[in-house]
């Protein structure tokens, strides 16, 4: 049984293959539309290196013993055969087959007898960010890899490395080479947290500025984002911390020198993603009072125009009784021939004594005493 499952409210591409119970443990079962395997080899050492794309997966045997290092990577798990072949060429447990086309899995380092098996999530952001699950076998004089074959290859760097003979990697051993793969799919988080760290920046100009409906909802999207980013990278530094740790076989001390690279950044990016949740928080609370505040200024305003129209609906109430009789407690300005100019001027002078006395008590415009306070801010910056 095979059931693919999408989020349908934020697209995700996210997908999950699940075998029914009672299915034997070791069963590769691949997702019906997981991409095609491109099988390259990079068989290299101090002198020179050799590269080549495969269709047949017995083909790999021909790059054994040839030079130091073999690099065999796959990109794209849809196909069973191919998988079951590679495993079989370099002795994989059926186990680590299983959690190859399983693509959910944790980043996690197990031992394997004579091998070390490494999963590790790299990351990119197309028209929303996405996960990839990287699989890595490392033995005695090979690595084997496995990749969604999804866009956005973090270890093509890795390879112009090799051919360029850049850095140290090629007069390096197989376990500098597993070291170079994890510090490339951990560089990636980095131009991803700059990109957010720059979407905050603009919210919060746009939040000062101009709020715009949506505002809460976009922050809401980075907030989810990076908190995708935290699920793949906290077990990520686990997962380094068990390499550092020395518990398998395969790493050599001073490969361990550089392992404490990726986990310090590994742990830099868990602090950035934690202040960037952090000041996500802060963004919608200050949203909220930035609304609340132009709320508040809105009903100031309407408040001061009716306090400023209840006397002037008064006078008007007044002279519009048309009481006319011989009583001495009749109304004299009606028979005014300036009455009705005085009656408009008695108006306007009593708006504009409220206007002046709202002003100077701050409930219109800049509240009293601002003004100065910006001219002090800007003389001390």
């Amino acid at each position: 049984m095979k059931r693919t499952h999408k989020h349908k409210k934020h697209k995700r591409r996210e997908s999950y293959v699940f075998v029914p119970p009672g299915t034997p443990p070791g069963s590769v079962i691949v997702h019906p539309e997981a991409a095609a395997p491109t099988i390259r080899v990079l068989a290299y050492g101090p002198g020179d290196v050799l590269e080549q794309q495969v269709s047949d997966p017995q083909r790999v045997r021909e790059f054994f013993g040839k030079r130091p290092v073999l690099w065999v990577d796959v990109e794209g798990l849809g196909d069973a055969a191919t998988i079951h072949a590679l495993g079989e060429i370099f002795n994989v447990h059926r186990l680590a087959l299983e959690d190859i086309v399983t693509v959910h899995q944790r980043p996690k380092v197990e031992q394997y007898d004579d091998q070390l098996f490494i999963v590790a999530r790299a990351v990119y952001l197309a028209e929303q960010l996405e996960t990839e699950q990287i699989s890595l076998f490392v033995g005695e004089d090979f690595v084997l890899t496995f990749q969604e074959g999804r866009p956005g290859d973090c270890l093509e760097a890795i390879r112009e490395r090799i051919r360029k003979k850049g850095g140290r990697i090629r007069d390096a051993g197989y376990d500098y080479l597993v070291y170079a793969i994890l510090d490339a799919i951990v560089d990636s988080y980095f131009p991803l947290l700059e990109a957010y760290g720059e979407r905050l920046e603009t919210l919060e100009d746009e939040i000062l500025l101009h709020p715009q409906v949506d505002t809460v909802a976009r922050i809401h999207s980075i907030k989810r984002d990076l908190l995708t980013l935290r699920r793949a990278m906290w077990p990520q530094r686990e997962t380094f911390n068990a390499l550092l740790r020395g518990e398998n076989s395969v790493l050599t001390n001073e490969t361990h020198l550089y392992m404490r690279d990726c986990y310090d950044h590994a742990v830099q990016i868990l602090d950035l993603l934690e202040t960037y949740r952090e000041l996500g928080s802060d963004l919608i609370d200050m949203y909220l009072s930035m609304v609340s505040n132009r709320t508040n200024e809105i009903m100031r305003v309407l408040t001061v125009i009716s306090l400023i129209f209840i006397p002037l609906t008064f006078i008007a109430g007044v002279y519009g009784m048309n009481f006319d009789t011989e009583s001495p407690w009749n109304m004299p300005e009606l028979k005014w021939y300036a009455g009705y100019p005085l009656a408009l001027v008695l108006m306007l002078a009593v708006a504009l004594g409220q206007l002046i006395y709202f002003r100077r008590r701050g409930w219109l415009g800049p509240p009293r005493g601002m003004g100065v306070q910006e001219e002090k801010n800007n003389e001390g910056a």
